[in-house]
């Protein structure tokens, strides 16, 4: 068997590697993994501007970028080494964040053209400097030994506090649509806390442009152990709670040892049913968990360090919003690589079919408890909002000194009087014992219970209490009609089930003014039925079939509207 050796274009196989799809954070975080695998107790970012004088939102103003550690640093074939394409695997160990010798390349060369080394570990004398400079290499790979300027100096002084430690510098930038200082600076201060949460808990110092990151839980933890387990049956939405607390799951017992991980859930709040708290507080709610539709799903972790960022497997975790509060993370170590494919930039992952069965059968239950939980708030979120309007609504209402006779009405004599209360206790038994007889159908053809037979009789000891009064089932299915109690005199009932009632109540959960303004015209309606019958001349029966006809009519109208095809009436509220 013969043997060619084959040639390489080393510029060609940079440029391919610098364009894996790495931004400005990636990068700098990947870079920072060499410097924690080092053994690094302090790791400072440093985002250099080209202009001072310019904004930072201003593109294509970075003139460097440097990441400096004060880990255990490396000699010159330590340096070489890492210049090296494809560092030799000896080289790292079972609880290495790097896996494929490429990261420090790719991520730097993605970034700008020139990437230096400057390190010491503190035996073979003072810091080296070595260069990679893409605008010099053509055919064949090399880097240049380089003096030390005067700023490197200063920067071995001011940061590393001993004889050991390395200075990754990424410089001649490219300047085609690269992000603003601003963009990069925003982001890294919001990813690194969560990227490197368990090494800041274990005391890694990390600081950006010189403040301090701090670890950022994505499961709020310290929460959910003071709320303890979720009760998808009970949840209040507004507490962080354990849907699975940390425990090792196999997740491929075919793997030569099988795959083992840590598994841990938290529901997080639910922003909507803040609504009552204030106008802006779901917003807050919001900002501060990180609720939005690229922060749910699994953070996958690999050695402690995050690799996959809300990770829903291909559809394992559904695009839904009902999902947008769960929260689960996955703790692997290296052993685990095959099983979870993990790419060049470890920041994507493709499950074996082993491992993804597995974590699918673990999910089931987690998503059902989740997705029961986001929507119970959700429905005691418009509970809440019904609820709140009516209150101020019969706020109102208490406050109204309403007439017993309107303008032009004439007085009935006391005689009179008697005559219509006894017609109307007649009137309600009637009712009473036609609802008892024969078989109520609502609007959706829902029989009524016992329970709610009785509660249209006698009305609930609630009805005591309010002038307005949301009920299910008006007979007929009317939108209103008056009530009469002890406390208030005439009332008015609501059928919150007619179609009109649901599109305000509904369709418009979040308007309280138009709910509010809703309920004082019926109330005001309901009284002007009973003004019309206290209108002397005109027989009693003629007047109770008049109302009750228009009263039928414009109920059915309504009804005959909302179900039309050609009428779309919108939510008002939004």
């Amino acid at each position: 068997m013969s043997r060619e050796n084959l040639s390489w274009n080393a510029n060609r196989v940079l440029f391919g590697l610098s364009r894996i799809g790495y931004t400005p954070q990636t990068a700098i975080a990947d870079i920072v993994d060499n410097s924690i695998t080092n053994g690094a107790s302090n790791v400072y970012i440093n985002i250099v501007k080209e202009r001072e004088d310019l904004s930072d939102n201003r593109k294509n103003n970075i003139k460097e970028y440097l990441i400096i550690d004060d880990g255990c640093g490396m000699n010159k074939q330590g340096i070489l080494s890492a210049f090296e394409l494809g560092s030799d695997a000896l080289l790292y160990g079972d609880a290495s964040l790097s896996k494929f010798g490429l990261g420090l390349k790719s991520a730097s060369f993605s970034q700008g053209n020139v990437l230096e080394i400057i390190s010491s570990d503190g035996e073979s004398g003072d810091f080296l400097k070595y260069k990679v400079d893409l605008n010099t290499i053509k055919n064949s790979y090399f880097c240049t030994l380089e003096s030390l300027t005067n700023e490197d100096n200063e920067i071995i002084t001011q940061y590393i506090n001993g004889n050991n430690g390395t200075i990754i510098r990424i410089a001649d930038i490219h300047q085609s649509n690269h992000p603003s200082p601003k963009n990069t600076i925003n982001e890294l201060q919001y990813r690194l806390g969560i990227i490197y949460y368990y090494f800041i808990d274990d005391g890694l110092n990390l600081s950006l442009n010189g403040e301090l990151i701090e670890k950022y839980d994505v499961l709020f933890t310290s929460e959910a152990e003071k709320n303890g387990n979720l009760n998808e049956h009970e949840w209040n939405g507004k507490e962080v709670c354990w849907i699975k607390r940390p425990t090792t799951q196999t997740l491929d017992i075919g793997a030569d040892p099988s795959i083992s991980a840590s598994v841990e859930v938290t529901q997080l709040p639910h922003p909507p049913i803040h609504s009552l708290d204030g106008e802006n507080v779901p917003a807050q709610i919001r900002k501060k968990y990180k609720i939005e539709s690229g922060n749910y799903g699994y953070y996958v972790y690999r050695n402690k360090r995050l690799i996959s960022w809300a990770e829903r497997f291909d559809g394992l975790i559904p695009q839904d919003q009902d999902f947008f509060s769960f929260r689960g993370r996955i703790l692997l170590d290296s052993t685990a690589d095959d099983s979870f494919n993990i790419d060049v930039k470890k920041s994507h992952l493709t499950l074996s079919e082993e491992a993804r069965n597995a974590l699918s059968d673990l999910s089931d239950e987690y998503k059902r408890k989740s997705k029961k939980a986001w929507q119970r708030a959700g429905e005691l979120k418009t509970q809440m909002l019904g609820e709140e309007p009516n209150r101020l609504a019969n706020d109102i209402a208490a406050d109204l000194d309403l007439p017993d006779i309107l303008p032009g009405e004439s007085i009935p004599s006391p005689e009179e009087e008697k005559e219509k209360i006894n017609r109307e206790v007649e009137i309600k038994e009637k009712i009473k014992e036609k609802i008892k007889s024969e078989a109520i159908e609502q609007e959706e053809k829902e029989d009524l219970s016992d329970d709610e037979v009785s509660n249209y009789v006698s009305e609930s000891s609630e009805s005591k209490d309010k002038r307005i009064i949301r009920t299910r089932y008006i007979q007929d299915n009317h939108l209103w009609e008056p009530y009469y109690d002890d406390d208030h005199g005439w009332s008015v009932r609501i059928n919150k089930n007619h179609r009109f009632s649901k599109c305000i109540y509904e369709d418009n959960s979040e308007n309280l003014d138009l709910q509010i303004i809703y309920e004082l015209l019926l109330l005001q309606m309901a009284h002007a039925e009973i003004s019309m019958r206290k209108q002397l001349g005109f027989n009693q029966d003629d007047v109770e079939k008049i109302i009750l006809n228009y009263r039928d009519t414009i109920s059915s109208l309504l009804v005959t509207m909302m179900r039309s095809e050609n009428i779309t009436l919108p939510p008002i509220g939004k």
